[in-house]
């Protein structure tokens, strides 16, 4: 990693740190004033739109800047590991993902390896039809994708610890169990 890399991603922590302290605030002093107006009023509803609009961009930053982070290892809930991934999942893409989670394992990801991983293998999502929207199905250290990688995205994800079983427009990714 070059030198400027390194510095970037060793201004990732800090960054997400002050990036939560910030939508903190935004979302203390909202739901204060939500709590103060009636459920109906325009100006509720409008704030309460700006309020799940903080949660989400909180998400997405937190999303892309452990894309930048430091490798780490842990033990990691699935559906944990997928909701802290899946804002900048969906901008690859190009698209809203349908996630259903019939179970979840603890996992041994290899962090950001496995999310810059994930994140060519959504971009295959983009080749579906318009009228086929990307489903995933979590279950388990399995994720089920209804769409096929693209090109040279099998090895990046090999190389990140995910196992990949690929047939006939169904992907399926076999992610590391914790020991």
């Amino acid at each position: 990693m070059t030198d400027a890399g390194q510095a970037m991603a060793g201004l990732a922590r800090p960054m997400q740190h002050a990036v939560n302290n910030l939508v903190m605030v935004l979302q203390a002093n909202m739901d204060s004033v939500l709590a103060s107006l009636p459920p109906e009023d325009r100006a509720s509803i409008r704030l309460a739109r700006a309020a799940q609009a903080a949660k989400d961009m909180d998400a997405l930053m937190r999303a892309f800047l452990r894309l930048g982070r430091p490798e780490e290892n842990g033990v990691l809930d699935s559906g944990r590991f997928l909701a802290s991934v899946l804002p900048v999942l969906t901008l690859a893409a190009g698209k809203p993902v349908k996630l259903d989670t019939t179970s979840t394992a603890n996992l041994a990801p290899r962090r950001p390896a496995m999310d810059l991983a994930l994140l060519a293998a959504f971009g295959g999502a983009r080749e579906l039809p318009r009228t086929t929207p990307p489903h995933i199905t979590l279950a388990g250290n399995t994720l089920l994708l209804n769409w096929d990688l693209p090109e040279g995205c099998r090895s990046s994800l090999e190389e990140a610890g995910i196992a990949v079983d690929a047939q006939m427009g169904v992907t399926r990714l076999l992610f590391p169990m914790a020991p």
